[in-house]
């Protein structure tokens, strides 16, 4: 019976212990976009890319600079003009050009995208905003209305 309660003890104490080493931490990015060229006959494209830097996570503490995603937030800007717009966020592991995946977004709008959540959070992985729009027909430049960004939620493993 000592035995089984000393066992117990120490299995309820790892348990707690454990719990207590993962830590929820957030990195933001902010960025203005760009201008947009919109061509008469091929419409227009936008993209800011939010890249975490190792300088990002220099307040953090060492064993606490790499993760699982929860969550990323994001406000979105629009252009002037553009009736036909669209947007997505776009996730990329660390260190590559190509999107991993990408989740349609409301233009204008802010919110939380969960699609990315269980990927591997560390310094090096980027997110984007895209924007597009549909030719209209004649040739301009349309103006972002704000500043777009990004917010990683993660926690630590």
């Amino acid at each position: 019976m000592k035995k089984m309660s000393i066992m117990a003890l120490l299995v309820s104490s790892c348990a707690f212990s454990g719990q207590a080493l993962a830590d929820d931490f957030t990195i933001t990015k902010e960025k203005q976009p760009s201008r947009m060229l919109v061509l008469s006959s091929a419409g227009g494209l936008s993209s800011e890319l939010f890249s975490v830097l190792h300088m990002d996570l220099r307040d953090i503490p060492y064993k606490s600079k790499t993760g699982t995603i929860t969550g990323i937030s994001y406000v979105s800007a629009s252009f002037s003009d553009s009736a036909t717009e669209t947007a997505e966020l776009c996730f990329f592991r660390a260190y590559t050009s190509t999107p991993l995946m990408c989740s349609e977004i409301t233009p204008n709008f802010s919110g939380m995208v969960t699609t990315f959540n269980g990927q591997e959070f560390k310094s090096g992985i980027t997110a984007s905003i895209v924007h597009r729009v549909e030719a209209t027909g004649s040739f301009h430049f349309a103006e972002p209305n704000r500043s777009e960004s990004i917010t990683f939620h993660y926690t630590t493993d």
